[in-house]
């Protein structure tokens, strides 16, 4: 075998062992997109996104009056803050508009019904707006018959 010769063999060599890796390169390419994506979907099937408050509702502007009623034990309690009137110096409402804005949410079904439970409605401006459900060691939020469990509870600044 002359020098030409040799290099002929030598590069169909190199050139074989190339396309042999690409091709198994791809292979395992396929097989890793394959597991991803297998994993993501199966990670997002199991999770429930969650969201903040200000995602699901927003207060209009201005929210001069948050008036509600708060459920214990068989009795009825009515709230109030803000006031009717427009006042831009009046912050009072603003205590609750960031306590809810910044409650961590998970959409859910319904829950059962507990004894002992609590609730605050909650109406702005005159409108419904949601309701706080303090079920013990759950709490939660409705806004249009959707439920959501609150995954940073506090109980909601009224007073």
């Amino acid at each position: 075998m002359d020098a030409v010769d040799s290099f002929i063999f030598l590069h169909y060599t190199i050139k074989k062992r190339l396309t042999e890796d690409v091709q198994e390169c791809g292979y395992v390419k396929k097989v890793l997109a394959l597991a991803l994506s297998l994993a993501f979907a199966l990670g997002l099937a199991g999770c429930k996104k969650v969201t903040r408050g200000s995602e699901l509702y927003s207060f209009p502007e201005p929210t001069t009056l948050i008036t509600g009623k708060f459920y214990s034990q068989g009795q009825e309690t009515p709230f109030e803050v803000g006031s009717e009137d427009y006042d831009p110096n009046d912050l009072s409402t603003n205590a609750v508009i960031t306590w809810f804005y910044d409650l961590e949410l998970t959409p859910c079904d319904e829950p059962e019904a507990v004894e002992g439970s609590e609730s605050y409605i909650f109406k702005v401006n005159g409108k419904d707006a949601f309701t706080y459900e303090d079920r013990g060691d759950e709490k939660y939020i409705m806004i249009d018959s959707n439920f959501y469990k609150v995954n940073n509870p506090s109980p909601p600044p009224i007073h």
